[in-house]
């Protein structure tokens, strides 16, 4: 293969993953929605569907690895920073997509973190709750437990 032909793998590889991104990225807003709405099966849904997503980008990112290998052997070089890119057919437009694909990961992140933070103030409320009901049912045993005592009460005069 020559210096194009990798150009252009790299540049089908980086487009397939930053498609996958993009449906991670409509996944992640869902699940933002689902977490607020209490639906846990759908929440499992989407969790597994943005991990298939992301296990097929995994496969991308190896495949764009060992032609990006191979392209910086052929070229001579460390990084393809240290080429112009006007040498390479496609070059920026490679760039471009790379950097698109930065952004979408970026903004994937900021939605995560936000899902993170739904999702441990629901943890937080529900273990608040419980610790309320676990103290209701204290104060409730210790009302109830009169029931438990003899209903009968003996006097014994000892001054016979």
């Amino acid at each position: 293969m020559n210096a194009d032909q990798y150009i252009q793998k790299l540049l089908e590889l980086s487009d397939k993953k930053l498609n996958g991104l993009r449906k991670i990225l409509k996944l992640t807003e869902e699940q933002s929605n689902v977490i607020t709405e209490d639906n846990t099966e759908e929440l499992q849904r989407i969790i597994e569907l943005k991990q298939q997503q992301m296990d097929m980008i995994d496969e991308l990112d190896q495949a764009f690895e060992v032609y990006y290998s191979r392209l910086k052997s052929l070229m001579g070089v460390q990084s393809l920073e240290e080429l112009k890119m006007s040498e390479l057919n496609g070059a920026s437009e490679l760039k471009q997509i790379v950097t698109s694909v930065y952004d979408i990961i970026k903004q994937i992140q900021k939605l995560e973190d936000l899902n993170n933070k739904k999702a441990r103030d629901i943890l937080d409320k529900l273990s608040s709750e419980i610790r309320q009901i676990k103290q209701a049912q204290k104060v409730n045993n210790g009302y109830n437990m009169g029931g438990n005592l003899p209903q009968q009460s003996y006097y014994f005069d000892k001054k016979k």
